[in-house]
Formats: structure tokens, sequence, C-alpha cells
């Protein structure tokens, strides 16, 4: 073999790996710096009070390590968690200083809900969760 010759890399090659660059860099700028994204965060909830969501919570397994059975939702940017006191985010939430908005269950047709003005809902009369049959009356 010619120790002279040499094989240039092809332009698909370097087109290929600024590609990847672009995107990676893009990607950690949303993610990373950004935060570019959304969490959903569930709260305490009374039903006398406010609209709540309501789950039960008789199957071991079925609930989240806070174990709420009603709880209210917001939808929070990720750049925001951070003024949280807590993981409910109820010192900045519902709030008009700071983007949380809450998503009330009544506007969901799938999902129970309790409340001073709203009436327990669901699919069917009977809503398989998990492998558990629960009655909604």
């Amino acid at each position: 073999m010619d120790k002279n010759s040499k094989h240039s890399t092809p332009w698909v090659f370097w087109v290929l790996i600024v590609s990847v660059l672009i995107v990676l860099g893009q990607s950690m700028y949303v993610n990373y710096l950004k935060k570019g994204y959304l969490f959903f965060i569930e709260a305490p909830c009374n039903p006398s009070t406010n609209e709540c969501y309501v789950r039960s919570c008789d199957v071991d397994g079925d609930c989240p390590p806070d174990n709420l059975t009603e709880y209210r939702v917001f939808q929070l940017p990720a750049s925001q968690f951070n003024n949280c006191s807590d993981n409910s985010c109820l010192n900045i939430c519902p709030s008009t200083s700071s983007s949380c908005e809450e998503i009330y269950c009544s506007t969901q047709s799938d999902i129970s809900c309790e409340g001073p003005d709203t009436t327990t809902t669901s699919l069917d009369a009977t809503t398989t969760i998990s492998n558990a049959t629960t009655t909604v009356l």
C-alpha cells in the first residue's frame, strides 16, 4: 500500500456530524438551560371549597407516594419550579404573577370530580383501574 495515498472523508460524513452536534446543542439549550417543558403538579385539595380530582387508594400501589385521594392539578413551566416552597407549589399556584395554570377536572369527561359546584362523573358506572374494579355511585 502506498504511504502517500490518502482517503478523503466524504462530505456526507461531515454534514452528518454537524447535524448531530446542532441537534444536541439545541436539545441541551431547551431542556437544560431554558427548561422549556411543563410539570404537572398534584396538590392537596378540599372538596368543600375547591373542585378536586378524586381517586381511590384502596388497592396497594394504586396511589402515588403522596397518597392524595383528593387533589388539584397545576401545570407549571419547569423554569418556575424553583420558586415552589414544596412539591405542591401552592405558594405560587394559582396566581396571576406566575404562569401556573390549574387544570380543572370538570373539563375532562373521564375523571371523577368532587367540589362545591360539581358532581361525581366517570365514563360509566363501573371503572376498572389497575385490574381492580371500583363502583362509582
